[in-house]
């Protein structure tokens, strides 16, 4: 810190974290330092730099965020931010939830989940993959260094192993859709 600045501190120790976050999912008005307004719902905020990302849908007046606009607010242009929902709308909160996710496959119920888990164990191990069940049955342990989760999708693979969970992952994308059961 220079001797002229020695005084000042960085907004981030005297602003509350808590007040950028309750910002998320509302909708506001940001001036910015070249007199523009930007309304819009945050989507998120980074509160070392003091910015701004904004959602507004294209189509007036809706809230449906699958063809929206993004704007990107850094921090040293922004003037003044006005809240103008207090309340968070759970509808915005949810399809911000979803965004920049891959689309998730249809939702299986219990029994469908549990074939599921039953046709990965026998595709891995027709790979010749050790499999096990988890202690709670609930996962597939693979090799002693990989977890599925349920959907049993390859993004429900945890592993610490790079390799590993990229290999698996390819072995579970090409897995065929239906795979024969054998009792």
């Amino acid at each position: 810190m220079s001797s002229n600045n020695a005084g000042e501190l960085h907004p981030i120790f005297t602003k509350d974290p808590k007040e950028w976050m309750g910002l998320v999912h509302k909708q506001v008005q940001v001036t910015t330092e070249d007199s523009q307004q930007h309304e819009g719902f945050v989507f998120t905020v980074d509160p070392v730099s003091e910015s701004i990302v904004l959602l507004k849908s294209t189509q007036p007046d809706s809230k449906d965020f699958t063809t929206a606009s993004l704007k990107l607010l850094p921090g040293a242009s922004v003037k003044t931010v006005i809240v103008l929902s207090k309340e968070i709308d759970p509808h915005v909160k949810n399809e911000f939830d979803g965004l920049f996710r891959p689309a998730s496959s249809k939702v299986l119920n219990e029994e469908d989940m549990g074939v599921r888990k039953v046709q990965l164990k026998q595709w891995l191990e027709k790979h010749r993959l050790p499999v096990s069940l988890s202690p709670d049955g609930q996962a597939l342990i693979v090799a002693e260094a990989l977890t599925v989760l349920p959907p049993f999708s390859e993004d429900s693979c945890l592993s610490t192993n790079e390799i590993i969970l990229s290999r698996i992952r390819t072995l579970i994308r090409d897995m065929p859709c239906e795979v024969g059961l054998t009792s």
